[in-house]
Formats: C-alpha cells, sequence, structure tokens
C-alpha cells in the first residue's frame, strides 16, 4: 500500500505528520505493508500510483506555493477523486479544495470560497459526522468560508472559539475528507481514524482496539463537554 504525502516540507504546522504515522502504524497491524512517499515542489506527481493522498496545514505563504504546484495536476487529482481514492487534506490545506482563495483560483472541486481576514480565529471544537461519530481538535485560522454545505463534511456540537462562519465544518466529495481541525485530527480521533483505515484495508479490515487512543479520546471530549 503506497500513501502519498503531498509537500511535507512546506505543509507540516502543528505536527500535522503525526496522522501519517499512526495511520501506518494502525494499516500494518492489520497485517498491511505500508509505504509513505513524499513529493515536494516540481517534483513529477503521478497520483493513480497511490492508495491514499494526504497533505497537512502551512502558512499562508507556503499554502498558495502548494497551489500553484498542485494546480498542474488538478486534471489527474479529480480522477483520482471520481475513482475513489481516499484524500485527506488537513488544516489550510483544505482550502485548496475550493473555488478561490481570495483573487487565487484554487482547484474548484467542492463550491466554496475562501477569504482572508485580519483576525485569527482559534478555539478547541467538537463536530459530528453521522458515520463517523463525534470528532475533538483544534481550529487555527485567519480565513472565512462560505458555501458547499452539500459536500459538508461535520455538523458543530461545540465551538470555543470566535469562529463563525458556517453552522458546519469541512468538507467530503466521495473519499475526499478536508477539514479545518488539527490536532492531530486522526490521531486524536479512534472513529475518525478507523474510518480511513476501512476504506483503505477494504476485506482486510478488522477491529483492533487501542485503548490509550480511545482513553485519551474520552477525556477530551469530556472535558470539551463540560465547557459546553
Amino acid at each position: 500500500m503506497k500513501i502519498l504525502h503531498l509537500y511535507p516540507n512546506l505543509m507540516n504546522l502543528y505536527g500535522e505528520y503525526g496522522n501519517l504515522v499512526v495511520l501506518k502504524k494502525h494499516l500494518e497491524d492489520l497485517g498491511l505493508k505500508v509505504e509513505i512517499e513524499k513529493k515536494e515542489i516540481d517534483e513529477s506527481i503521478d497520483f493513480s500510483r497511490y492508495d491514499m493522498i494526504y497533505m497537512g496545514s502551512g502558512t499562508e505563504k507556503n499554502q498558495l506555493a502548494a497551489l500553484n504546484d498542485l494546480i498542474k495536476y488538478r486534471h489527474y487529482l479529480k480522477k483520482a477523486i471520481d475513482e475513489g481514492k481516499v484524500i485527506l487534506f488537513t488544516g489550510n490545506a483544505m482550502e485548496l479544495m475550493g473555488e478561490s482563495i481570495d483573487e487565487h483560483k484554487a482547484l474548484n472541486f467542492i463550491d466554496f470560497s475562501v477569504k482572508t481576514e485580519e483576525k485569527r480565529y482559534t478555539g478547541d471544537v467538537i463536530v459530528r459526522n453521522e458515520e463517523i461519530g463525534e470528532v475533538v481538535g483544534f481550529i487555527n485560522k485567519s480565513t472565512l468560508i462560505q458555501g458547499g454545505e452539500e459536500q459538508k463534511l461535520f455538523d458543530y456540537v461545540f465551538r470555543y472559539t470566535t469562529l463563525r462562519d458556517n453552522d458546519y465544518e469541512g468538507y467530503r466529495l466521495n473519499n475526499l475528507f478536508g477539514t479545518h481541525i488539527i490536532g492531530p485530527v486522526l490521531v486524536k480521533n479512534p472513529s475518525f481514524m478507523d474510518t480511513i483505515v476501512k476504506l483503505l484495508a477494504r476485506d482486510k479490515y478488522r477491529k483492533i482496539s487501542y485503548p490509550y487512543e480511545e482513553d485519551a479520546f474520552e477525556t477530551t471530549l469530556e472535558q470539551l463537554k463540560k465547557r459546553k
């Protein structure tokens, strides 16, 4: 199994590489051989070679640099989405999926726009998806996002933040997941991790319990609900 890590030097704020470190361990526990391949700007990319594509969060400057490179591959990435490849963009990498980021044309996979604000929006959140369940994490961004409700990923349960752009968070298109939540989000949320593992492992999947991960999630969820 091959996982593509896009622009790890540019897009790796908040230890987002941890999502892949723990995901690899979960897949290996199922007996799967996992290879993570990294690609940086100006390196040739063949998306058909990979079972999963991942990009983490970066600075605003690095985000635009990643966009300028990735937009060259828009057609091939759209093909990967249509074929149901597992794709996860976290933090402000998610914003590349929309129509535009300020005056910059984005990948235009989902009908939303991004506008940069002077103010930064930060805070803990609880969100919920019918398939995944409740998810906890942290949002840190200086953008407002409008549109794309039909492809929303999560509904807010709680947000300890000044964020007020939408009543929903993140987007999903086939097996493309985009969320502003950092943490890293898969590490902190066993149910979200399990969703990704199921999609990748397919008939090799079996439920494995990770008590430390589950206890950490329940403790965080309980503490955030007390603040609700």
